[in-house]
């Protein structure tokens, strides 16, 4: 069992990893795309993802040393198929008419190897069906390519990386994991009339959720962080990411991906929320740079940049429970928005 929990735990390192570059542009497609994010659709996604990097690190995991695979000298492929059972025939203490040899039998090798096989791909027609909805015959289609890909990773010696292959490519394998797909798409059908339907999701066209608007906010804020050195002050890279474009295009590009809208389409008042929007940057950019200074500041003027640092976090404080007010609020405005006469809609 410890050979199979290894590779298990290196893929789910691998996905914390993937899941943290995914999650962004996911919430994108699913906000132009429907408008909003599904929980349970977005907890169902990364579980597939989850099996997919664990799928793959199964077939690739534990990693041999080089010396190691140097001095392997069994073959290197099987390309008669049923050698599973011809194994389990020899191999097995199973005896038909004996009792006591069934549970021994479900323990050896010769079963456990192609059961776990089975179920390797099992999840994988489950998610067919019910996350993409695919006919029986494109499931069988990307059954076989999948693990395909499982086979030839292992042919090619991890793409060349060994001197030999260090497993083998079976072609029972192909037939085992293709059936474990198929039957996890007849599963997956049975599954579907108890399990949510993913593609009923009530919102509202004009609504828009903060989980919405601060995913265009981070985008905006990624942009920033990478136009800032070339421009080499902040306020210009503001001035470019958030002002000008709004002014010119009434939103900015984070905005625009998750297709979120300021109303009303009038320059004056978008320029007067973007103005005063940018004043919420202003106690973390002096915060920042107090900061800074406490480590080669006289002590003292110590005290008043601590004094200064205090004023700073009451006002992101303030900021903070403007939020918190506006997420129960039916209008679900900032003060900004309050004052400059705007608000976001969705379209």
């Amino acid at each position: 069992m410890r050979i199979y929990l290894q590779p298990i735990q290196m893929g789910v390192l691998i996905f914390f990893a993937a899941a943290f570059f995914m999650i962004l542009p996911y919430f994108i497609i699913q906000y132009r795309k429907r408008g909003s994010v599904s929980t349970w659709r977005l907890l169902v996604t990364f579980s597939f993802v989850l099996y997919i990097i664990c799928a793959y690190a199964m077939t690739i995991f534990p990693l041999p040393s080089r010396e190691e695979v140097e001095h392997m000298t069994g073959p290197v492929q099987n390309l008669k198929p049923f050698e599973f059972v011809r194994y389990f025939k020899e191999y097995s203490p199973f005896v038909l008419s004996d009792k006591s040899t069934w549970l021994p039998a479900l323990k050896h090798w010769t079963f456990i190897q192609p059961f776990f096989n089975f179920l390797l791909t099992l999840p994988f027609g489950v998610y067919m069906s019910y996350l993409f909805k695919k006919k029986f015959s494109t499931t069988l289609i990307y059954s076989f390519l999948l693990t395909l890909s499982f086979e030839l990773i292992q042919r090619s010696a991890l793409f060349g990386l060994y001197p030999r292959p260090y497993r083998l490519f079976d072609v029972d394998d192909l037939m085992i994991n293709t059936a474990g797909a198929l039957f996890g798409y007849g599963l997956g059908q049975i599954l579907k009339n108890f399990l949510p339907d993913l593609d009923k999701v009530q919102v509202k066209s004009s609504q828009v959720s903060f989980t919405r608007r601060l995913t265009g906010i981070v985008v905006d804020l990624i942009l920033l962080s990478i136009i800032t050195p070339f421009v080499s002050q902040f306020y210009i890279g503001s001035l470019i990411v958030f002002l000008i474009p709004s002014i010119i295009f009434k939103r900015t590009l984070g905005q625009f991906l998750v297709k979120i809208y300021i109303e009303p389409e009038n320059r004056l008042l978008i320029t007067l929320r973007m103005v005063l929007m940018s004043i919420n940057f202003i106690p973390f950019i002096i915060a920042g740079r107090l900061l800074d200074l406490t480590g080669t500041a006289p002590e003292s003027e110590l005290s008043g940049i601590y004094i200064g640092l205090m004023i700073c976090a009451a006002l992101i404080l303030i900021e903070g429970l403007d939020f918190l007010l506006a997420i129960f609020n039916k209008t679900k405005r900032l003060w900004y928005e309050r004052l400059s006469h705007t608000r976001l809609v969705g379209k």
